[in-house]
């Protein structure tokens, strides 16, 4: 057959062993959104060696008749090559051999032989190490050349390449990519969690609810089977017809995933969840568990939205349905645990329980078409396949970019640290962090804010802080100190780090100037957000590197010489404010809060705002640039303790549209009920929007009496605490381990990830002892005394002691006087 050539778009990547031949294979789609299998058995597995000095020629040699008989391996070749090595061009060996698994094997032959410095790229998956090279993106487009294989190997694809030639290509078209969501149900039978029901909604409307209960006129999409084996082969044969690219689940690696497998396992079927005809692979990988499927790619939206989506959300509650509140405004629907068991035990109303299941897989299959767009613009920067993006870490991340770049600056990648130099990393005493300047307590008005745009990454581009540039030698820079250090960065020659930081501050910044031009409900719109929010991510992340234990870019002087100039031009805009007679309220690490004593109208305080930004950026170098984020009619900050100082994180916003915005207080944590969040809530838009303290405080009096005369309602009392991690392995047991034990000794499915909500009810011994799992618990059990002392009072004394307030005279009756003075022009 004649050779072809077509653009397809890269989804998932791995690698065989073929005798000893290394096979990368490359999942993919075409334009018309058929499945494609790649195989690419051209790329050879590689790694360097550096020789000590004078020793290259004897190296060279001696690997060259090395004997690898006996590890099964074949060294095809050992090339002198060059690489930017700290900097600088160094001379290395290129060991090239045929069987990527037996890399390990050879490195070790060779690495403690005395003409060996050091051996490195050595720990970089094969299929990682092809992508690199050949700067595949995958969610993007490569060119193929080969011929049609004249064998499929049996798997689920329309076509199989054998690839002659792939690179990196460009297509206008909009690949078609299919999803489907999945939930399951299980219950108490028996003594064990037995799974009652498994929903699945997918692209092109489908939808099915498999259960073992039946009733008469049933909805067309609802199957009713013998038992929990046939919802599972009912599953796995519905997965193989629709043939969906992603398989998506909330929290499904640490809980849907292994207890379908382990029940599977228990009837002997093989769970085949992939394109590849193996089982599903559960691995524990850093604090998470993995499920990994090929070809059709595994995502779990939890994991992502725990890593990555969680610091710029308002909650911490990382429940599928709060996360669907604030990311798509529609949220579950209702339903208890006790109410399942009721229904699913008389076999009544039925239907209200398959339509919750059903739900539950739709919601997530809105919340994947909102998150694998991000995931996917991650995937283009990082080269990272949508199953690892959608699981790393910030560093992880940062470091696959860098890599990346890496290889095509010709530059060495440095090695992963070992154990023991991780450990003498972490006995370094910390540097100091950022500045952080005390709010001035108690209530403002017409406050300012400043942030500083990317504060660490400009500073890193702008002063050039890299390992390679750290301390120079070239006379002229050693004058150049970071403040308060003897330390310098080279001003010559730019740095690694700060070449590609740079780009990706300026392609961002391009980005969002391009999209003030554009309809926000546009595709071209959607795809830039997406790409400047992965940029961001990338940039916001990457002074991290610096200081992370486990780094392969670790230099802790490079982190301490970024957060030394970041103390140092927050403390240079603070002294200009003070100059221009601006009152500084709060200072925290790339922003600041300043007063207007005056009280102009607020399009005067906006100029004033906005003049003084570009002042002090004419005073600031490089990128590094000052912003007026916005102005706000009122603030509170409350205290800290019993102390007279504020409480830096801790406070709240009001601007001149009424919208408020909270940092620290209990309305964005997930450690209090709701009614205290409710409540703080209230008193907070009280007083910064009503001006009433004195309302304020009878809101607290009027909620207090509620809980003690046992009117309020279990939902508002049930704090939800998240999992994470196998219950035996809690050392502290506090009151949602507690909960949690029980409810998993009462039956219900419990594993990481999972968010138990549960009450702390009246009786004997301590709070944890008297937490219960929200199902179990009457509304006249729960412990007025806990509520009131532990969760209202607590969190509305947060603000009501800005206002100078005590608990014992909020508690009173008596009518407080004066507090308007607590407005501070």
């Amino acid at each position: 057959m004649d050779f072809l050539q077509e653009n397809l778009i890269v989804l998932d990547a791995d690698s065989q062993v073929d005798g000893n031949r290394g096979i990368v294979r490359l999942f993919c789609k075409d334009v018309e959104g058929k499945t494609v299998l790649v195989k690419d058995g051209s790329f050879q597995p590689y790694f360097f060696a550096m020789p000590k000095n004078g020793k290259i020629s004897k190296l060279k040699k001696e690997i060259q008749g090395l004997e690898t008989e006996k590890i099964d391996a074949k060294i095809l070749d050992v090339a002198t090559v060059e690489k930017i090595f700290q900097g600088k061009p160094k001379k290395l060996l290129r060991i090239t051999i045929d069987n990527p698994r037996k890399i390990p094997d050879i490195r070790n032959l060779i690495k403690d032989w005395p003409e060996v410095e050091e051996t490195y790229e050595y720990d970089i998956p094969f299929y990682k190490r092809y992508m690199i090279d050949k700067q595949i993106e995958p969610a993007n487009w490569i060119g193929v050349t080969g011929k049609i294989a004249e064998e499929d190997e049996g798997l689920p694809v329309d076509r199989v390449i054998n690839a002659s030639n792939v690179k990196p290509s460009h297509s206008e078209k909009i690949p078609k990519f299919s999803a489907m969501a999945f939930d399951t149900e299980w219950i108490e039978e028996n003594g064990r969690s037995k799974l009652i029901m498994l929903s699945m909604a997918g692209s092109g409307d489908f939808k099915k609810v498999i259960t073992t209960h039946g009733w008469g006129k049933k909805p067309v999409y609802v199957e009713v089977v013998a038992g929990e084996k046939e919802i599972i082969e009912k599953f796995l044969g519905l997965l193989k017809k629709e043939d969906p690219d992603f398989l998506i689940g909330y929290a499904s690696d640490s809980f849907d995933i292994p207890k379908l497998k382990d029940v599977a396992s228990s009837y002997k079927i093989p769970f085949k969840l992939g394109r590849d005809n193996v089982s599903v692979h559960v691995v524990r990988r850093g604090r998470i568990s993995s499920s990994r499927t090929k070809g059709r790619v595994h995502i779990d939206l939890f994991n992502f939205v725990d890593h990555i989506l969680s610091t710029s959300m308002r909650s911490e509650v990382l429940t599928l349905d709060e996360v669907a509140q604030e990311l798509l405004g529609i949220g579950k629907k209702e339903m208890k645990y006790r109410d399942m068991v009721e229904i699913w035990t008389k076999k009544e109303d039925l239907e209200r329980l398959t339509d919750y299941s059903l739900w539950d897989s739709e919601l997530t299959l809105k919340l994947a078409e909102h998150i694998l767009p991000q995931i996917f613009a991650l995937c283009k920067l990082t080269g990272q396949i949508p199953f690892d993006a959608s699981r790393y870490t910030y560093s992880q991340l940062v470091e696959a970019f860098f890599m990346r770049r890496s290889f095509a600056d010709n530059v060495l990648i440095p090695n992963r640290p070992k154990t023991d130099e991780i450990e003498k990393r972490r006995l370094l005493p910390p540097y100091t962090g950022a500045i952080v300047i005390e709010p001035k307590k108690g209530i403002h008005q017409n406050i300012l804010v400043f942030d500083f745009r990317s504060l660490y990454p400009t500073i890193i581009v702008s002063h050039n802080i890299d390992p390679w540039t750290f301390n120079c030698p070239h006379p002229g820079d050693r004058e150049k100190k970071v403040p308060g250090t003897n330390w310098h960065f080279c001003t010559k020659v730019k740095g690694f780090i700060p070449t590609h930081l740079e780009e990706i501050v300026n392609r961002r910044r391009e980005l969002k100037e391009r999209m003030k031009e554009i309809k926000k409900d546009t595709e071209d719109y959607r795809v830039m957000d997406n790409e400047q929010y992965a940029l961001k991510i990338i940039a916001n992340a990457t002074y991290g590197i610096f200081g992370y234990f486990a780094s392969r870019w670790y230099c802790r002087e490079c982190g301490a010489s970024s957060a030394a100039l970041g103390r140092f031009y927050i403390t240079k805009v603070m002294d200009l404010a003070m100059k221009k007679n601006f009152e500084l309220i709060y200072g925290d690490t790339d922003s600041m809060m300043l007063k207007v004593t005056k009280d102009f109208p607020p399009e005067k305080l906006r100029a004033i705002g906005e003049r003084f930004a570009q002042k002090m950026n004419s005073e600031l170098p490089g990128i590094i640039e000052l912003e007026f984020r916005d102005l706000y009619q009122g603030g509170i900050f409350v205290t800290r303790g019993k102390g007279e100082q504020g409480a830096k994180k801790r406070y709240a916003l009001m601007d001149y549209k009424g919208n408020l915005e909270v940092r620290g207080f209990e309305t964005v944590r997930r450690d209090w009920c709701e009614l205290s969040k409710k409540i703080q809530r209230e008193i907070l838009v009280t007083i910064l929007k009503e001006r009433d303290p004195k309302k304020a405080v009878q809101i607290v009096r009027d909620t207090i009496k509620k809980i003690n005369e046992g009117k309020v309602s279990l939902e508002d009392l049930t704090i939800f605490e998240q999992i994470t991690r196998p219950l035996s392995q809690y050392e502290q047991i506090g009151p949602h381990v507690r909960a949690a034990r029980k409810s998993r000794d009462r039956g219900r499915p419990i594993g990481e990830g999972t968010i138990i909500g549960f009450v702390i009810t009246k009786g004997s011994g301590s709070i944890s002892d008297r937490a219960e799992p929200v199902e179990d618990v009457k509304p006249n059990q729960y412990d007025p005394d806990y509520y009131i002392n532990h969760q209202i009072l607590p969190a509305s004394m947060r603000v009501l002691k800005a206002l100078g307030l005590t608990e014992k005279e909020v508690e009173s009756d008596k009518v407080q006087t004066g507090l308007n003075g607590f407005f501070r022009k």
